[in-house]
Parts: structure tokens; C-alpha cells; sequence
């Protein structure tokens, strides 16, 4: 017998084949399929049946196919999640058919034929419409067959996981329980408890659980008190390894779902990845020559319209039009950024404080820039001089990053990078305007460092296109204080 109990093995200690469930289709193997042949094989296969159509060549069609599912798979091999991201996924969604077509002409050119550009319109608009048939499909698919999902931790972390995924309308994932102590009377979260982590196994094949997510508290804390100095990866290892179920850290599903790192659930060996000698981030020329490609012309544009705000913003009050503010930017050097003044003149007089919802020293014109982030238009001279970039995290001001530097871990991290005009916890999380909100974007924060890139950064200046009309002081998405700080769970 195995030193599992309840268990039948044979005599080298494997479970036979009677313990466990009939294979089946698991939903998330079902969800990486349809996403595969909805999104890329169909879209492909479309074009080159209506380039052979309207061509009547054979090995053209076939190249077309090819180079468009290539550029499919290719476009969404991005570090960021797609699904936070409607108006970038759209983006994504349209050039890729387009940019299948140029290297599929491209390649013909090459091989000397010669195929004319009209043709291809009939192609790209179907690809476009087999995609958006596909996209509707796999959402649809997502909300009637999500992957049940277990956490091994605590309630409160269930219940923070299920919580987040809901809010950001993550279908994918059904949150059904947690392995560990019972949760308290007061607790009502509708999870249920599946037990300690002895009886994983049968809790797995029972409830049909799909993903493992290890929230890495005490042991103690898992496995309400049981053989608390066993590691738990090893208990479900030796449980689980021959059943169709999937495990993650709660760090790195966090990052793929929801697009932030919970700094609960980390420490400083997260930060190897970045010294692993395979982690290949922007190169600072890349980044540097994309911020003048933009920036530049972006400048050269907003002089009329900068020259038009500065006048309303004289004849408001006659004060003046541009405000400077000391922030640290990368490597903690300190640089002062430019922005429209949206605040009466003498509107820190008492000393820096976090400005809130509604705050009477915001001038009437001063709401309209801030809501529309105009104001923000002169750091483009901050980017042309290379003290910001276009995207990266907000720099903030040296007596406020002094304090959070006491308060949240890892918080100077972030200035691995230079700072940003946006960002991407800018667009998740909008104004901080509080410590919390502050430690709620350093999760993001910490996320673009460790996921930036080129086509990262283009895809957050198309969604913060898309969302510039949104009120910056926004209510901030963020779960309670305990989750992001790592604070007592329950």
C-alpha cells in the first residue's frame, strides 16, 4: 500500500488505474483549444479559402493562411493580459489579419510573383469577421465552462481571489474552496472548506477541481495545524501528480489573470527572474527611439492646443500656467516635472498632501484637465529630455516616496525604471491619493518591471487612448488592505 491512505497502488507505489477519474476534456485544455481554432487556425484558414476564390491560386491561399495564423500567434504573445485590455485586444485584433496579408505579399514578391493588393481586401475583412465570430465564441464558452478552481491557504485569500476575478470579469475561473483551516462564523464568502491538505486527492476527483493555487502561507495555516512543518507542494505532488489538475503560485496567476503582483505573497527571491540570464527586457535604444518616434510629433501637435489652455488658464485666476513639482525619477534621481496647473496658486502652502476626490483647491478649468489628463501634455518635454519615457510607472514626489519607502516592501523597485507620462497602473488603478492606493499601484507597478517591452508599451498608449475620458480619481480597484500587504488573512 502507498503511504497515501485510501489509496490502491500497485508495488512500486503508483495508484492504479481505478483511482483515478476518466479522461476527459479538462475545461482549460478546452478553453487553450477553442482558443487556438477560433482565434488563429479559423481566421487563417478563412483568408486563404477566400484568396482561392477570388484568385484561383492554390499555393498563394496556402502562403496567406500560413503568414496570417503566424502574425495571429505572433500579436498575442504579449506580457500583458489581453483580457484587461478591450480596446488593445481590438487593436491587436485588426492589425493582425493586415499585417498576415503584407507578409504573405511579401513572401510572394520574394518567390517573384506578383499578386495585386485588391484581392487581399476580401481576405483581411473575412479574417476580421471569422475573428469576431471566434471572440464570441470563447467568452461565451468561458461563462458556461470555467475552470473549478481550489486555493491552498486560507478563506480570506479564497475569497480575495474569487472576488478579484468578478471584478475584473474574469470568466475563465470558478473559485469553489480552499484546502486549510475552516473559515470563521462570521465569514460568508460562499466558498466551502474541502478539507485539509490529507485529503487532497479525493477532494481533487470529488469536486473536479482543474487548478491548484498555492497562496504560499504558513503550512500551519493550510493544513489547519496537521504535520505543519510538511511542505505542501510535496503533500500535493504526492497526492496529485498522475491526475488531470494543474497547480500555480498565487503570485503568478495573479500576473497572467489580473495583471498585478499581490505583495503578500512575495518576497525577494521574486526578483531573481529578473536575473535570470534569459530575462531579456526593453533595451533602453528600442525604448528610447519608440518615445521620440511619438513624443516628438505628438509635441510638435499640441503647441496650438497647450497655447489655447494656457490662455484660459491666465485669465482664470493670472497665475501661472505651467506648475513645476520635484520627483524622483529613475535610480532615485530627482527631476522636475511640468504639467498645466490645475490647482489655485498657493494651493500647498500648508505642505505636500495627497490631493482627494472633489478637492476644493482645484480650479473649475483644473477639473476639466484632470479629468481629460491634459495637464499632463507639457511632460512630453520631460520625455524629449529623456527624464520620463511615455509609459512606465508615475513618479512621485521625494517627501511622499521616502515615507512608502518605510511602509510597502520592494516599494524602490520601481525606480529600476524611468517614469512615466502613463502607465500600466495608471490605467488599472488610476489617482493612488492614499497609502493604500499607493501599495495597490506598486502591485502594478512591480508587474510592468518585470513584464515591460516595446509592444507592451504601444498597447498601453492605445487603452490609455481609450480611456483618457475616465475620472483619474476614479474609485480605485483594489482589494482590502490585508491581501496587498500580506497582512493577517482572517
Amino acid at each position: 500500500m502507498s503511504a497515501r491512505e485510501g489509496v490502491i497502488a500497485d508495488t512500486n507505489g503508483y495508484p492504479l488505474a481505478d483511482d483515478r477519474p476518466p479522461r476527459a476534456l479538462r475545461a482549460l485544455e478546452a478553453q487553450r483549444l477553442l482558443d487556438l481554432i477560433a482565434l488563429k487556425v479559423m481566421p487563417a484558414l478563412a483568408a486563404g479559402v477566400i484568396a482561392y476564390l477570388h484568385l484561383g491560386q492554390v499555393g498563394y491561399a496556402v502562403v496567406l493562411a500560413a503568414a496570417m495564423l503566424v502574425t495571429l500567434q505572433l500579436v498575442e504573445r504579449c506580457a500583458l493580459p489581453l483580457d484587461l485590455m478591450p480596446a488593445a485586444r481590438i487593436a491587436l485584433a485588426l492589425v493582425a489579419p493586415v499585417l498576415g496579408a503584407l507578409l504573405a505579399l511579401v513572401l510572394e514578391l520574394g518567390a517573384g510573383d506578383h499578386v495585386a493588393l485588391g484581392p487581399l481586401e476580401p481576405s483581411v475583412i473575412g479574417a476580421w469577421l471569422v475573428l469576431a465570430l471566434g471572440a464570441w465564441m470563447t467568452v461565451h464558452f468561458q461563462e458556461g465552462r470555467p475552470a473549478r478552481v481550489a486555493v491552498v491557504g486560507s478563506a480570506g485569500f479564497a475569497s480575495d481571489l474569487a472576488a478579484e476575478l468578478r471584478a475584473a470579469g474574469i470568466r475563465g475561473y470558478e473559485v469553489v474552496g480552499w484546502f486549510g483551516a475552516a473559515a470563521p462564523a462570521e465569514h460568508s464568502s460562499g466558498l466551502e472548506c474541502l478539507g485539509t491538505l490529507d485529503g487532497v486527492r479525493a477532494a481533487v476527483i470529488a469536486r473536479r477541481i482543474e487548478l491548484l493555487v498555492w497562496a504560499r502561507e504558513e503550512p500551519s495555516e493550510q493544513r489547519g495545524g496537521a504535520d505543519g512543518g510538511v511542505d505542501p507542494c510535496a503533500l500535493i505532488a504526492d497526492a496529485c501528480l498522475d491526475l488531470p489538475v494543474r497547480m500555480i503560485e498565487a503570485s503568478q496567476l495573479y500576473e497572467e489573470a489580473l495583471g498585478h503582483v499581490p505583495l503578500g505573497t512575495i518576497d525577494s527571491a521574486w526578483f531573481r527572474y529578473m536575473m535570470h540570464p534569459r530575462f531579456r527586457p526593453t533595451s533602453p535604444l528600442w525604448k528610447r527611439a519608440s518615445d521620440l518616434a511619438i513624443a516628438l510629433p505628438s509635441a510638435i501637435l499640441a503647441l496650438p492646443f497647450v497655447a489655447v489652455l494656457a490662455i484660459a488658464i491666465k485669465l482664470t485666476d493670472s497665475g501661472p500656467v505651467l506648475y513645476r513639482q520635484r520627483r524622483v525619477g529613475e535610480r532615485g534621481r530627482e527631476f522636475y516635472v511640468l504639467k498645466l496647473r490645475t490647482m489655485v496658486p498657493d494651493a500647498e502652502a500648508a505642505g505636500p498632501q495627497w490631493c482627494a476626490p472633489g478637492d476644493e483647491r482645484v480650479t473649475r478649468l483644473g477639473r476639466m484637465l484632470r479629468r481629460t489628463h491634459l495637464d499632463e501634455i507639457p511632460q512630453l518635454w520631460n520625455v524629449l529630455r529623456g527624464e520620463m519615457t511615455l509609459v512606465g510607472p508615475r513618479p512621485e514626489r521625494p517627501e511622499i516616496v521616502t515615507d512608502l519607502e518605510r511602509r510597502f516592501p520592494h516599494y524602490t523597485r520601481r525606480h529600476l525604471v524611468k517614469p512615466g507620462i502613463t502607465g500600466w497602473a495608471q490605467l488599472r488603478c488610476g489617482y493612488a491619493g492614499s497609502e493604500l492606493g499607493t501599495a495597490w499601484k506598486l502591485c502594478h507597478d512591480l508587474f510592468y518591471v518585470k513584464r515591460r517591452s516595446v509592444l507592451a508599451d504601444w498597447l498601453i498608449i492605445v487603452e490609455t487612448l481609450f480611456e483618457a475620458g475616465r475620472d483619474a480619481h476614479r474609485a480605485l480597484r483594489a482589494p482590502e488592505r490585508r491581501f496587498i500587504v500580506g497582512e493577517a488573512s482572517d
